[in-house]
């Protein structure tokens, strides 16, 4: 048979059925979620068979189409399915295209049965037969034998019964029981991939700190046999159960020891950090999380790859990593900041910004004085990012220094942090006399930045320049003008207002500009 349904619409069905057989494997009987993830699982799957009727081979990797493709599935939750039919000896099944609900409830809850009830019973196909599934058959590929035996099925009129009658029956089988954790001497990839399932699925807090441990070691022998990328499912689980409020105490506490252990692992450590974000790594959620399980070694060693990296997307990745961490990633980076280049010292200071560590205002203060510009541009923005008297007054001092090179940059961000110790050099950048306003540019991001703070001392100097008469470069001292106005607005001070007034009487650029502060200082009030 040939399958023209979507492989990724089947693959997210069939780790649907997986979630529902571990569903009706740990919750106990009159659970909403048994019933909900049967309906949720039947109804995808018959979407994604779109009417086909679909053959897939089951091994203990995962599915694949009966052309020989494999069904990819990096989050490994359709794999454990496959295992878990593998394990009852179905190499092959078929789901026809008109599936029914009460099939494929019985088909889960026989599989949920222990692979020695089932043989015993005589294996899948014998025990689906005699139940009266219709519309999934194992070790079965020719459709002609199917429509063969299901006609003969559905003459002897049994059926299996459904939803609300199957609370209240058991299958009558020797030796039913809920599938055990796996043994000691169980293959750590198969045996990982069960723990994974149940730990997603049970709502017992002393059972998943049994299984979480189980897991640990499973994944310890993997990472030792130099397989880390087997681990990251379990890593994914513990990383959304360790900061998800609606799992108890007790879960939370065995999701973050379990991340703790895998984050001690070198080799694991390293991979995560190579593999962050790519094809097959670890998701940003998860990366966090070891990093943050990890504590100063992780977080050296991320800074430490951020340093060597050579690739943009690498460095892009690992900063923002760094930023999410926090103080964690503080130390290290203070420590890797004065041997770096500038491309590498610019994302180091902009991480410490995010941070908003005051113990990095020190080190910055030191990078305002650099003899790269651009590293000490850098260092500003991240100061007053986060902000402090500390590094308000290092911002500060830039103003009253003479590589004016770094004023631009001291002026917007003191502007930004609206900062009252700037406002003294800021108003005498404004006022300094400047015959041919050379610094025509400097002065308007100064009255910019005063705009911002919104200090009414700047008041009266502001009115004072705004009435001044010049008789040399005057379109040049008009524009200025324009821009004192604009500010005046903006700082809404009703001091400002007969000089505004006496100088919207006039014509030209400048009164059109001091009739528009008007105006915009009228509607402040209304």
């Amino acid at each position: 048979m040939q399958v023209t349904t979507s492989p990724p619409a089947l693959l997210e069905a069939l780790g649907n059925v997986s979630r529902a057989l571990r569903a009706w494997q740990f919750y106990p009987a009159g659970h909403p979620s048994r019933k909900m993830s049967i309906i949720q699982a039947h109804v995808s799957l018959l979407r994604a068979l779109n009417g086909n009727d679909v053959s897939l081979r089951c091994g203990r990797t995962g599915f694949g189409l009966q052309s020989g493709e494999a069904l990819p599935d990096s989050m490994r939750i359709a794999v454990s399915l496959s295992f878990e039919l593998f394990a009852r000896r179905v190499q092959q099944v078929t789901f026809l295209g008109d599936l029914f609900q009460e099939d494929l409830l019985d088909f889960i809850r026989i599989v949920s049965l222990h692979p020695d009830a089932v043989e015993q019973a005589g294996g899948m196909e014998k025990i689906m037969q005699e139940h009266g599934i219709r519309t999934i058959w194992a070790n079965e590929l020719d459709l002609t034998i199917i429509l063969g035996k299901r006609y003969e099925v559905e003459a002897r009129g049994v059926v299996p019964a459904g939803l609300d009658e199957v609370e209240e029956e058991a299958l009558d089988l020797p030796a039913v029981q809920e599938s055990a954790p796996p043994p000691d001497d169980a293959d750590p990839e198969q045996a990982l991939l069960v723990l994974v399932d149940r730990l997603g699925t049970t709502v017992d807090e002393d059972v998943y700190t049994m299984l979480a441990r189980q897991g640990v070691v499973c994944c310890e022998t993997l990472i030792t046999r130099r397989e880390p990328v087997l681990a990251l499912p379990l890593a994914e689980l513990f990383a959304r159960h360790a900061s998800d409020p609606e799992r108890g105490k007790k879960t939370a506490t065995a999701a973050s020891l379990g991340l703790e252990k895998l984050a001690s692992r070198d080799e694991f450590l390293s991979f995560v950090l190579e593999n962050l974000g790519g094809a097959g790594g670890i998701s940003a959620r998860g990366g966090l999380a070891v990093l943050a399980a990890g504590g100063q070694n992780a977080a050296r060693q991320a800074v430490d790859r951020l340093v060597a990296a050579e690739q943009p997307a690498v460095r892009k990745k690992l900063t923002q990593l760094l930023a999410r961490l926090g103080e964690p990633a503080v130390a290290p980076i203070l420590s890797a900041l004065d041997n770096s280049n500038w491309e590498i010292a610019r994302n180091l200071i902009a991480i410490l910004g995010e941070i908003g560590s005051k113990e990095a205002v020190p080190d910055l203060e030191r990078c305002l004085w650099h003899s790269d510009s651009r590293i000490a541009k850098e260092a500003i923005r991240n100061l007053a990012k986060i902000g402090g008297q500390q590094a308000e007054a290092a911002i500060v001092a830039v103003l009253r220094d003479i590589d004016s090179a770094l004023w631009p940059q001291a002026i917007a961000s003191l502007g930004g942090m609206k900062s009252g110790k700037g406002l003294e050099v800021l108003l005498q950048i404004v006022c300094d006399e400047d015959r041919f306003l050379q610094n025509f540019a400097l002065k308007c991001d100064a009255l910019a930045a005063i705009a911002m703070i919104g200090d009414h001392r700047a008041t009266p100097s502001l009115i004072e320049l705004l009435e001044s008469r010049h008789l040399v470069s005057r379109g040049r001292w008009s524009q200025f003008k324009v821009a004192i106005a604009a500010c005046l607005a903006r700082l809404d001070d009703s001091r400002a207002l007969p000089a505004l007034r006496k100088m919207a009487r006039g014509s030209g650029e400048l009164a059109r500009a001091c009739t528009e502060a008007l105006e915009a200082m009228e509607r402040t009030k209304d």
